[in-house]
């Protein structure tokens, strides 16, 4: 017989299932009609509407270039940026913490609009580049500039808390057995946190190929991705746009895909080690 409390339990299970179904299937639905319309279109549609349009994967290889640089620029500077936030003790931390996340809650194109008024012709910065010969915005380098901005918390802020979750007496041992900061941070804390960082520059990486509103401000042309996708919807409608966005979701399912197996590969060996121990230990007890 059941009573009250598991009674309770099971409405309040059932309550957890229907609310994730419904909120899973509002996420999964746009995902699948895409997937269904693509279905209804004819061959010649996907022939001519992206897929072996030269200026679609003009697009396309021009945000997974500027992307990855600026995803390693956002590496190579926002993870020493994110150990400093992680083991600093000082109160100017939470600022830190506040100014890098600003890049989230700041609309794209209002971020579009800052990086103008920093970077656009009009400006000290932006004069200065057009007398060396080189142009901050309408050129890669804009697009770069707008995609470091937006995708830079992904970043930092994921592996300040992967650093965070680092016991310090792993580095403290390090640096008592002889080796510096530098070789500690690098073959102790890095790999310890190397999950979260992973799992940031991933989601960064993604996010810059598909960055939009910054873009559009700071470098309508050359176009990425995004840019040529809104123009096609502009000219022709979504039947134009489909193609092109199903490119971008094979690229972010595949890196997502790849980002999970390696977290899984790295549970399983884990667990392997921890086994492994635990019948050392459980053998030494037998001798004794």
């Amino acid at each position: 017989m059941i009573n009250f409390e598991d009674g309770v339990l099971s409405l309040f299970t059932i309550l957890l299932w229907v609310l994730a179904i419904i909120f899973l299937a509002y996420i999964m639905l746009p995902v699948l009609g895409i997937v269904l319309r693509l279905g209804l279109l004819h061959q010649d549609d996907l022939t001519t509407a992206a897929v072996l349009n030269p200026q679609m994967m003009s697009a396309m290889l021009l945000s997974l270039q500027t992307a990855t640089i600026s995803t390693a620029i956002c590496t190579f500077m926002g993870i020493p940026l994110a150990y400093l936030i992680a083991r600093s003790k000082s109160r100017f931390t939470l600022f830190i913490r506040i100014a890098m996340t600003m890049p989230l809650a700041i609309p794209p194109l209002i971020s579009g609009a800052l990086l103008l008024n920093i970077y656009g012709e009009s400006s000290p910065l932006g004069m200065l580049s057009e007398n060396a010969g080189f142009r901050l915005t309408q050129s890669p380098v804009g697009i770069i500039l707008a995609q470091v901005f937006v995708i830079s918390p992904f970043v930092v802020l994921t592996a300040s808390a992967g650093i965070e979750r680092v016991d310090k007496h792993y580095e403290y041992a390090s640096r008592i057995l002889g080796k510096n900061a530098a070789l500690t941070f690098f073959s102790v804390t890095i790999p310890l946190a190397s999950k979260e960082i992973a799992a940031g520059i991933i989601l960064a990486w993604i996010r810059a190929i598909g960055e939009f509103g910054a873009n559009v401000m700071m470098a309508y042309n050359p176009k990425t991705i995004s840019i040529q996708l809104w123009e096609y919807n502009a000219l022709g409608g979504l039947k134009l746009v489909i193609p092109g966005v199903l490119i971008v979701m094979i690229i972010s399912f595949a890196s997502l895909a790849f980002w999970f197996w390696v977290i899984d590969l790295g549970r399983k060996r884990e667990s392997r080690r921890t086994s492994r121990v635990a019948l050392g230990i459980h053998y030494n007890d037998d001798q004794h």
